[in-house]
């Protein structure tokens, strides 16, 4: 199943010029949360953490003067099937 998420996490904290401990600190988040997500070892994750992630990679954003939003894909995106996925 992990092959249909990607983590985007570690490409963001690089965009962004900033540690995973910045982030853990200032997001109030495990450090050792945030490194199964930029690894990929995470196999859940929940929506508090979420918020409390993307609100601090925002902040940092704009600080910086990066206009564009930080969002879930930005940390985590789901890959779908080639297939033609049926709906009912």
């Amino acid at each position: 199943m992990t092959e249909k998420v990607r983590f985007n996490l570690g490409r963001t904290i690089e965009e962004l010029g900033i540690t995973r401990n910045k982030l853990a600190v200032e997001s109030k988040t495990r450090p050792a949360t945030v490194l199964d997500l930029v690894s990929g070892e995470t196999k859940r994750i929940e929506i508090h953490t979420l918020v409390n992630l993307l609100d601090t990679l925002n902040k940092i954003a704009r600080e910086q003067g990066i206009t564009r939003k930080i969002t879930i894909s930005d940390i985590i995106e789901y890959i779908p099937d080639n297939k033609e996925v049926e709906t009912p």
